[in-house]
């Protein structure tokens, strides 16, 4: 006897919720705050002689998204633990009200200080604790076969989101940053936390396994039982990594150097994407930002940060297909050198359009590597850990990306150019790309071998005639 396969997976509900909470997140926080940016940096007070010196503007604005970053590297190893131990559900709802009460705070702030206390208390916690945490760890749980291009369609939000952008851009023009942070915040509350309700765990919960397949209820013979049996582990259950285990392999460790390498270059660009792109077209003649050239040149930034998200958001889909049936790592790399040329495009400073379109085209690409990180983790340790494993990583991803905005935005208080920041960042995005080209996979723990020789005798000891049972073929 057999269930019936439902008509529509539900696991694929899950990457719909997951799909539109991850579009809030970056349309609200990752792609919307950088067309903020210039609006709040004229109008905020920032304090003088910090320190012994007088820090400028864009340097601030960066310990701000720093400090975030930091938050959510300490936060990360317990937020993991938490969504593994409470379920996603919980953390997605935590992280909507978190940054949807961080939002309506921050239209409030009257100097820097209140305005970094709530970006890093109220936005970083919110948006690092749950929205992205907590649905790749569910999508993980969810499938198997298809985890690419489900983790591929859930990051198919950052492009969703993004597309939003210039209307955030002309949110702000019409109505100031203040009410488009208030309008955005209720908006969040409103539609993140319902939606985590339908968050569930795992299949397991509705009596499905990952990808859709449902159990066998009862079976007919004792081969049919070890084929099921052997189906579940293969499948995520019994031959997953523990968080020990996957952390005492040297590819846990290169997966999280070479997602570190990737996430700082990140972290600056874009943070600073709408400033870069206004310092590329302003070709080395700096403009008033409140003046006519300055808004056009806003809204000019606003819509490339769009178009870069929708081409994010095309390009995703693609490349989960493409990473579940290539190696994810080999093709990884290849995004990450497409992000070096990118960049590098950038230091003619030229001013010329076209070279913004390549640069915003060749940046999608790279940014589309993503899902495949988050995969290859899955594909590597399972899923028992997997929230745990992604929040460790998180502590020293972050630790070493806090620094980006804030040093990039230093070089330009005191050199008035982008210039210099560029090479760090093209050179790093190299590293990555070394290090996602060779990286291991990482080699079975005792217990898993045990394991796999306990099912290999008994599937000598089920089949007919004393023989074998043949392996199902992989998919």
């Amino acid at each position: 006897m057999r269930l019936r396969r439902p008509k529509i997976f539900y696991g694929w509900w899950i990457v719909l919720v997951s799909l539109i909470a991850d579009g809030m997140k970056h349309g609200s926080f990752n792609r919307g705050f950088t067309v903020m940016y210039v609006p709040v940096e004229n109008d905020l007070l920032f304090p003088k002689d910090v320190l012994g010196f007088s820090p400028q503007s864009r340097t601030l604005l960066g310990l701000a998204e720093g400090l975030g970053r930091f938050m959510g590297g300490v936060q990360g190893p317990l937020m993991g633990y938490c969504t593994d131990r409470f379920g996603p559900r919980v953390m997605l709802a935590f992280g909507g009200l978190m940054s949807g009460l961080g939002f309506i705070l921050l239209a409030r702030a009257t100097n820097f200080w209140w305005f970094l206390f709530v970006f890093v208390v109220f936005l970083s916690v919110g948006f690092r604790s749950g929205y992205n945490n907590a649905s790749i760890a569910a999508v993980n749980n969810w499938f198997w076969r298809r985890r690419g291009l489900a983790m591929s369609i859930v990051s198919m939000g950052n492009g969703l989101g993004g597309a939003s952008a210039y209307l955030v851009g002309l949110l702000v023009f019409m109505v100031g940053w203040r009410d488009a942070c208030t309008i955005l915040g209720i908006v969040i509350i409103a539609v993140v936390i319902p939606l985590s309700y339908f968050l569930k765990r795992a299949p397991e919960e509705m009596g499905l396994l990952p990808d859709g397949d449902p159990p066998e209820l009862a079976t007919t013979s004792a081969n049919d039982q070890l084929r099921s049996q052997q189906r579940r582990r293969s499948r995520g259950g019994e031959l997953d990594f523990t968080a020990k285990e996957a952390m005492r392999t040297p590819s846990y460790w290169l997966l999280v150097m070479s997602t570190g390498f990737r996430n700082i270059v990140h972290a600056g660009a874009s943070f600073l994407m709408a400033p870069l792109i206004i310092w590329f077209l302003e070709a080395g003649v700096p403009v008033d930002p409140t003046s006519d050239q300055g808004q056009r040149f806003i809204i000019i930034a606003a819509a490339f940060v769009s178009g870069f998200s929708v081409l994010n958001m095309v390009f995703n889909p693609g490349m989960g297909w493409l990473g579940d049936r290539v190696d994810r790592r080999k093709l990884s790399s290849v995004c990450m050198l497409s992000g070096a040329v990118a960049l590098a495009s950038l230091l003619t400073q030229s001013g010329e359009m076209w070279q913004v379109v390549v640069f915003v085209l060749l940046l999608a690409f790279s940014e589309s590597a993503n899902p495949l990180n988050w995969a290859i983790m899955g594909d590597f340790f399972g899923r028992r850990a997997y929230a745990t494993l992604r929040g460790w990583q998180h502590l020293p991803d972050q630790l070493a990306s806090m620094w980006t905005a804030m040093w990039m935005g230093a070089i330009y208080d005191y050199t008035g150019s982008f210039y210099w920041a560029l090479f760090p960042l093209v050179l790093l995005y190299i590293a990555a790309a070394i290090g996602y080209w060779f990286l291991p996979r990482p080699p079975l723990p005792r217990r898993l071998r045990l394991q796999r020789e306990r099912d290999e005798a008994r599937r000598a000891r089920a089949a007919p005639g004393g023989g074998t049972i043949a392996p199902e073929p992989a998919a």
